[in-house]
């Protein structure tokens, strides 16, 4: 077994990577649009196994600068620029990490031939492989972000991984479409919701959906409603660009589409959405904060969204990380994630360790 790290994901083909990742939304394509979209302070990087010029395993990565500041909460940000002015080297810290900024999870891909026994040693060289990437570009903070449930088993089987910390990451939402329509939905909510969900949708009669594969004539109306809902956002990471945007709907064709929101002809939000046969991701939503609020233009997109999975016979609706509070109202369930940390300095792991409850990567 060989592992290696590239700077680009077309070194492991659209073929071999899919292989490794079967009926995931944020396939190939996915990561060639965000490798695209020219985001900054961010560097890919891929980590792959190979045996016999097949592709065993694989994992995306990047690397940043990562400000701790920007992902302590409201309520101790005020401590954190204090911290940051005093220790400014503690406080932004050059991370290389396994996942992505811009996708749900960290999924670990591995062939469907490689058994279970097998995937515990793919993984390890691949962390030691990453560990050495990193220590050449004299990186000290590592990290997995956000390790689906499904896959920690095999990180906790994985010896390499027991020096790390496990901490919970943020939870993906998602809601099984066992429902026949819209109205036998909202019937199931409890009676408070389903009071105030009725209430609101009364305001669907005022706008306008257009679903769009192509956004390019108003993608910077649709930056400025990105960066109004990204300037509201409780944790702020990457910036995406309008690059990003166009590129997820030319390279997936037949499973990105730009819900478009408009009022009196005038567009007030939209909704970036990934769509097999199986399931619909929405991944990112933004809006005018005060028409957004006005008009509940959070909650008409989630029900045209509900919708749309009824349509095209969809059995689960993800609506991704944060704003749990209206998921769990609205019937989701969470899924957590495990994000999986350490510094090669011993005093700022050990300092790091202690703060891990009041951070979030």
């Amino acid at each position: 077994m060989e592992v290696t790290i590239t700077d680009t994901i077309t070194a492991i083909g659209r073929e071999s990577w899919n292989l490794c990742f079967p009926h995931e939304l944020e396939d190939y394509d996915y990561f060639l649009s965000i490798e695209q979209s020219e985001i900054k302070n961010f560097h890919w990087f891929y980590v792959m196994a190979m045996e016999d010029g097949k592709v065993l395993s694989c994992c995306p990565g990047f690397l940043t600068d990562y400000d701790l500041v920007t992902t302590f909460p409201d309520n101790l940000r005020q401590l954190g620029a204090f911290l940051k002015k005093f220790l400014p080297g503690m406080m932004t810290l050059k991370l290389a990490c396994l996942g992505s900024p811009c996708t749900e999870t960290c999924n670990l891909g591995f062939n469907p031939m490689v058994a279970d026994e097998r995937k515990i040693s793919a993984l390890g060289r691949m962390i030691t492989a990453f560990e050495n990437y990193a220590k050449d570009k004299r990186i000290r903070l590592l990290a997995f972000k956000d390790i689906p449930k499904n896959q920690k088993k095999t990180c906790e089987l994985t010896p390499e991984c027991e020096k790390y910390k496990l901490v919970p990451g943020m939870a993906g939402a998602a809601l099984d479409i066992t429902f026949s329509s819209v109205e036998e939905y909202i019937a199931s909510l409890s009676a408070g919701t389903r009071k105030d969900m009725r209430r609101k949708l009364k305001m669907m009669n005022k706008i306008t959906v257009e679903r769009r594969e192509n956004i390019d004539d108003i993608v910077d109306e649709v930056m400025v409603m990105y960066q109004e809902t990204r300037n509201r956002a409780e944790f702020q990471f990457e910036e995406l660009t309008p690059k990003y945007f166009s590129g997820c709907l030319k390279n997936m064709p037949d499973r990105a589409l730009c819900n478009v929101y408009y009022i009196e002809g005038k567009p007030v939000a939209a909704n970036l959405i990934l769509a097999d046969d199986e399931k619909l991701l929405d991944k990112f939503f933004c809006m005018y904060g005060d028409i957004g609020r006005k008009y509940n233009l959070y909650f008409l997109s989630w029900f045209y969204n509900l919708q749309y999975c009824l349509e095209k016979n969809l059995k689960i609706y993800l609506s991704g990380q944060a704003g749990y509070d209206n998921k769990i109202r609205l019937k989701s369930t969470l899924e957590p994630n495990y994000i999986y940390f350490r510094h090669t300095y011993w005093l700022v792991n050990f300092l790091l360790r202690l703060a891990a409850p009041l951070i979030s990567f």
